[in-house]
């Protein structure tokens, strides 16, 4: 006699169907994978995937949304929370490192720098989403860290991507790294922790000008 198959929690059943996906489009990329094989892969007949996925535009849209949206910095608890430049340099970095522990979200964003291409749309909304809003969380924590002197009025205030430059960097290096090679990441935490700290202090130097 049949077992009958076990109903398991939606929320269970998207997680499997991503995970197929991701290896389904690292292995195949967006334009090779396709619906019937993702649902093979998750264990699921082909109306099984359907049931929670109208297109395979919407799986790696979730893909993205699953990997790619590190959690907001709580401005608030990171700068009330330091009491020197340093202290606040290394909790912003803490933040910042978070998710390159998950192999899934370096995988992930290997195939959005790939695949942005094909579908611009989603890479947009990714940028504007999670990046320039990392961007934007950056810039209030300046203003609160300069409110209570853990910062002069430097040029990060007016170019906050500059704290972020070397965590991208790490994302992009760890994104073209081969099966068999690492960073270190150690060593760029504090490397990034050193080069906020600078940012922190350092007032912006007018350009002299040149000869006339």
């Amino acid at each position: 006699m049949n077992t009958p198959r076990r109903r398991l929690p939606q929320a269970v059943r998207v997680g499997q169907i991503l995970d197929a996906a991701l290896q389904e489009f690292s292995q195949a990329g967006y334009a090779g994978a396709r619906m019937d094989d993702i649902a093979l892969r998750a264990g699921l007949s082909k109306g099984g995937l359907y049931a929670h996925f109208d297109s395979k535009e919407a799986v790696f849209e979730a893909l993205l949304a699953r990997h790619l949206s590190p959690s907001r910095l709580d401005v608030d608890a990171v700068v009330d929370g330091a009491a020197t430049p340093r202290h606040l340099a290394e909790r912003i970095v803490n933040h910042l490192y978070v998710s390159l522990a998950n192999p899934a979200m370096v995988s992930t964003l290997r195939l959005l720098l790939a695949e942005s291409g094909r579908v611009p749309h989603l890479a947009a909304r990714w940028r504007s989403d999670t990046a320039e809003t990392h961007q934007a969380d950056i810039a209030r924590l300046l203003e609160r860290a300069r409110a209570r002197g853990l910062c002069s009025d430097c040029v990060a205030r007016d170019h906050p991507w500059l704290l972020l430059s070397p965590i991208v960097h790490t994302l992009v290096m760890s994104a073209l790294l081969g099966p068999g090679e690492r960073i270190d990441l150690p060593e760029r935490r504090q490397a990034h922790v050193a080069l906020i700290c600078e940012l922190l202090r350092a007032s912006a130097v007018p350009q002299a000008d040149g000869p006339s």
